[in-house]
């Protein structure tokens, strides 16, 4: 499992370094150094570290909780020199807090990629117990180590880091976020949502809730994706990495699809399509 996040964090940054590039990385050996340094410096121990420290506040699902969180993070982008404010909102008459930190661009400041993730947590007993190391101790791990990596690598483009609450109550949170990034028009190009990257999934790649199968034709499609996912699980033990994006941005994916393919021990595939992304 420790290895899947870890590749995980480095495709995230590899499509954030390829996004947000700077200008001056004219040749590719200088492109290659960078990203070779960046992707090098992920550490899973942070990521152990801090989804453990998650894991402390016995459950993040009320309102105390949440607000003890959000504190918790602010200090740790703090930690790492990242600008870091609350984004705060009401509902259900208390004020609540989303953290998000900016790494700005030394260009195109306007030009905004996003890596969000949510803090909360839920179980059957919520307010009792409901550490969430996997949903979403296990996404807000890895958007602080993404900043922490990012921190050091000089970009033309802005990359916005928010962890959001009250997800397990509808998005709240992240919905109150876009709302206001609506209405201040802000330039937000590609967005990456990090949520339960630690669970190995027993069937494969794909996920379904039986209540969606409708008919014998969805039937028969369910069945072909389990099979298929058991021949990649055998084919592929280690996983298998797959990079989407629509035809406009066809040049991007094959180029990270490559680099992720030369720096990583997993098989990687290239998918370009009308409905990706």
């Amino acid at each position: 499992m420790g290895r899947k996040i870890v590749v995980i964090l480095e495709v995230v940054i590899l499509w954030l370094i390829l996004g947000c590039q700077s200008d001056h990385l004219e040749r590719n050996y200088e492109k290659n150094d960078l990203i070779l340094k960046a992707l090098g410096s992920v550490s899973k121990e942070n990521i152990y570290k801090t989804v453990e420290e998650l894991q402390k506040f016995e459950t993040r699902y009320s309102w105390e909780k949440q607000d003890e969180v959000a504190n918790y993070l602010f200090q740790r982008f703090q930690e790492y020199g990242i600008p870091v404010e609350f984004d705060e909102y009401y509902f259900r008459k208390k004020k609540w807090k989303n953290v998000i930190a900016t790494i700005n661009g030394k260009k195109k400041t306007n030009a905004i990629y996003m890596v969000i993730a949510h803090f909360d947590s839920i179980s059957k007993q919520p307010e009792v117990s409901a550490p969430g190391a996997d949903d979403n101790g296990s996404g807000t791990a890895a958007v602080l180590e993404i900043g922490r990596v990012l921190k050091e690598v000089s970009l033309n483009a802005t990359v916005k880091l928010g962890i959001f609450s009250n997800e397990e109550q509808g998005g709240v949170g992240s919905k109150d976020f876009a709302r206001k990034a609506h209405e201040k028009d802000l330039n937000i190009r590609g967005v990456i949502n990090l949520d339960i990257i630690g669970y190995n999934d027993p069937i494969g790649i794909v996920s379904y809730k039986l209540s969606e199968i409708r008919g014998m034709m969805g039937t028969i499609k369910l069945r072909v994706k389990k099979i298929r996912n058991h021949i990649l699980r055998f084919l592929y033990p280690d996983g298998i990495v797959v990079i989407a994006g629509r035809p406009p941005n066809k040049g991007l994916v094959k180029t990270a699809s490559a680099l992720t393919q030369n720096y990583s021990k997993l098989k990687v595939k290239a998918m370009v399509g009308k409905d990706c992304g």
